[in-house]
């Protein structure tokens, strides 16, 4: 075949190997049945034209002819477009294509060339009956004619701008500071990003870190965006970092004290920070706005009470509310009996308040500043009852006001009579996925998400399991494009499920399961989604699933370990085993199957095994019942462990996952017996934590198990001295951190 480069020659030669019953040599020398060529060589031809720009659709024979069919793309966006054209020439008719990507299995050497070149972008299409071999055979021939006809598109970006924001996400998320600053650079070298964008990214890198004290007392950069209209995104960070940094810690004292300590290090500096909400419910920013609008020398009693009612059901941060309502406006004057409804709800649309702006504007009727309010408020409501009283009276608008409407409301108006409007945002996860599972937002899913997302809040599915379980069967079976959509709203879904909560959540099992198999349907996997697939292990096993989908979560699990066998994963394993092993099982077999998978990568890379990770090794094979499978794994050199042993310092390790704080320690001990050993979890800035910073010899901080006013402790109590930071929250991690403190202090 000429024109294939040697790297697309490589899988080529493998997919065209047994158990194909067409060989590369016989394809490359047309010795092949000239009826078998004819539906190889021209998509071959098409794929080489168009520089790999083209999905490819390639047979598997046996000695009848084609048996099945695989589809490839090079891009998410073009598998996307794959899957739907595939359907739209196949479907169901005569293939088992239900329009889903295929998990290519590792130990089929077709699959496996296909994963190696493709990724996640591949589809398998296998014919329901023998008949059905040559309608496949020709409705891939017309397709064939349709690719040849299209234009081509032009590649005009080395990396999709939202493939980059994806991964700076994950990144964020996974607290990898160093790839997340890279990416950070590269969305701003693309060219979509101007100088206040670049802000907000720079403000999303600091909250997303943890790193709140440090943005908060960045007043040149507060100062720089206070004046600007933010984003839902940016508000909440801004101004949940400042709160965190000043008044959360002593939130609960009178609340006078309260007040005055909002106002000398927030409200008199960054007011400008107040002016627009756009919706955000998080608690501490609903916190801080109350506050702002309380300490005001006129309070706005229409604003205080939309906060109130934003606020999440939370029993504890509403008494706090009604409690500085109670102390800080004793004094205020009473509202008057005359509201001024059209500032009042003015003031709602500036917080993104549409269901309290419609209501006022109803209120308002039939002056025609109220029609045209309620038309700006419709498309935004998401109070279904609300939406339809709107609709109601704008249907019912008298003739002579619709003809006085500025051109840009008759716009609205005639929209609003639309039976099928573009849905330009949602109340909620759940109703978010109904509408991306039936395509409502034309293309804009995730614009609609990422708008959304910061106005949504966590006790409204953690009090309802029955919303979690609708959401994550909505995901699970969503069609090939939609698919798409939730995997690329996976680091949202993490952010929002994992990190909002500070303990895992029951209800929320269907869910840490969907996104740990959304991670498994995709193959391989970057070093950050795997840490935010052992932070959903960690929350599912800690929130007792029930046996089934126990199983099926170690399997998906153990399909991630069988996609990601490397040798730099071999402590992610261990760190996965380790909890499998110290949470309760209702299926000690489905965990044994997972230890196993982890033994074979272990074996597999012997020779590279660490001390560390030798010893965590037994720790869990005496937790599963199998030291015999060691026998015969080699031990590490004599020379490395007997110069450890001699080390006798201070080890101080923190981390909030304290089994595997205590395995490692008990594993430090075994290796280097004569040091002391100390574990600590604390919180917040203890005496106990600054003497440890200061006086230990070597300093482990899970940074991915931590909480920021910690860290600023340690940060500061060390000094010039080191401090390690494993990039896993396991034992082996841990153990491996502390290790080449301890080896690079016994050289010097």
């Amino acid at each position: 075949m000429q024109g294939i480069e040697a790297a697309e020659r490589a899988w080529l030669e493998r997919y065209f190997a047994a158990p194909n019953a067409l060989t590369w040599d016989a394809l490359n020398h047309r010795s092949a049945p000239p009826a078998w060529l004819a539906q190889v060589t021209p998509w071959l031809d098409l794929f080489v034209q168009r520089a790999n720009r083209v999905p490819i659709v390639l047979p598997v024979f046996d000695e009848q002819g084609p048996c099945m069919w695989y589809a490839a793309a090079n891009s998410a966006h073009q598998a996307a477009a794959l899957g739907e054209e595939l359907a739209s020439f196949i479907g169901p008719s005569y293939s088992d294509f239900l329009g889903h990507p295929h998990r290519c299995d590792p130990n089929n050497p077709i699959e496996a060339a296909l994963r190696e070149r493709f990724g996640e972008h591949v589809y398998r299409l296998a014919p329901q009956d023998e008949p059905a071999r040559a309608q496949i055979t020709r409705a891939l021939n017309l397709y064939l004619g349709l690719l040849r006809r299209r234009p081509p598109t032009p590649d005009r970006t080395q990396q999709p701008f939202g493939k980059l924001r994806a991964d700076f996400d994950r990144a964020l998320l996974a607290g990898n500071e160093a790839t997340a600053s890279q990416l950070l650079e590269a969305l701003c070298a693309s060219g979509r990003v101007n100088a206040e964008q670049r802000k907000f990214l720079e403000i999303r890198l600091l909250a997303g870190l943890g790193r709140q004290q440090e943005l908060a007392h960045n007043s040149s950069l507060l100062k720089v965006v206070m004046d600007l209209s933010l984003p839902p995104q940016t508000i909440a960070d801004l101004i949940g970092a400042v709160y965190e940094t000043f008044v959360a810690a002593i939130e609960t004292a009178p609340p006078h004290e309260v007040a005055a300590t909002f106002q000398r290090h927030i409200g008199q500096h960054f007011g400008a920070l107040f002016e627009e909400r756009k919706g955000v419910r998080q608690p501490n920013v609903l916190k801080a706005f109350f506050l702002y609008e309380a300490t005001r020398e006129d309070p706005d009693q229409t604003r205080l009470n939309v906060i109130e009612s934003a606020y999440p059901d939370d029993s504890q941060g509403k008494l706090l509310l009604q409690q500085w309502r109670e102390q800080l406006l004793q004094s205020a004057q009473p509202e008057p009996f005359t509201l001024d409804r059209t500032a009042a709800a003015s003031k709602a649309i500036l917080d993104d308040e549409y269901e309290t702006a419609a209501m006022l504007y109803l209120q308002m009727l039939p002056a025609l500043s109220a029609y045209s309010g309620l038309l700006r408020c419709f498309p935004q409501l998401d109070d279904l009852a609300l939406a339809e009283t709107v609709r109601g009276q704008l249907d019912a608008m008298p003739k002579s006001l619709a003809e006085q409407l500025s051109e840009r409301d008759r716009k609205r108006l005639a929209s609003s009579r639309s039976p099928a409007p573009v849905r330009t945002s949602a109340p909620g996860w759940l109703e978010w996925a109904q509408d991306v599972a039936a395509h409502r937002y034309a293309g804009k899913d995730l614009a609609v998400l990422n708008d959304s997302v910061s106005r949504w809040t966590i006790e409204d599915y953690v009090h309802d399991p029955v919303k979690c379980e609708d959401l994550a069967a909505i995901v699970t079976n969503a069609d090939g494009k939609a698919d798409m959509v939730f995997r690329h709203a996976f680091a949202p879904f993490v952010e929002f499920f994992v990190n909002r909560t500070a303990s895992p959540v029951r209800g929320f099992v269907p869910l840490y399961a969907m996104l740990i198999k959304m991670v498994a349907w995709n193959g391989g996997a970057s070093a950050d989604e795997l840490e935010l697939v052992a932070a959903l292990a960690l929350n599912f096993l800690g929130a007792v699933p029930d046996k089934q989908t126990y199983v099926d979560t170690v399997d998906d699990l153990g399909e991630i370990l069988a996609a990601n066998r490397a040798a730099t994963q071999i402590d992610w394993t261990l760190n996965i085993a380790e909890l499998l092993a110290i949470y309760p099982t209702p299926d000690p077999e489905a965990r044994l199957r997972f230890f196993v998978l982890a033994l074979d990568l272990v074996r597999a890379n012997s020779h590279r095994i660490s001390v560390a990770q030798r010893r965590v090794l037994q720790l869990l094979a005496h937790d599963y019942g199998c030291e015999n499978l060691l026998i015969g794994l080699p031990e590490p050199a004599t020379a490395e462990t007997t110069q450890l042993a001699t080390f006798a310092g201070l080890i101080a390790l923190y981390t909030l996952t304290e089994p595997a704080a205590q395995r490692a320690r008990e594993v430090l001990r075994s290796i280097a017996p004569n040091a002391q050993i100390e574990i600590t979890s604390d919180t917040v800035a203890t005496d106990r934590l600054r003497h440890l910073s200061s006086k230990a010899d070597v300093f482990v901080f899970a940074w991915r198990s931590s909480k920021h006013q910690a860290y600023y402790c340690v940060k500061e109590n060390r000094g010039n001295r080191s401090l390690s930071m494993p990039a896993g929250k396991g034992a082996a991690s841990i153990v491996h951190a502390a290790l080449v403190v301890i080896a690079a202090l016994l050289l010097n």
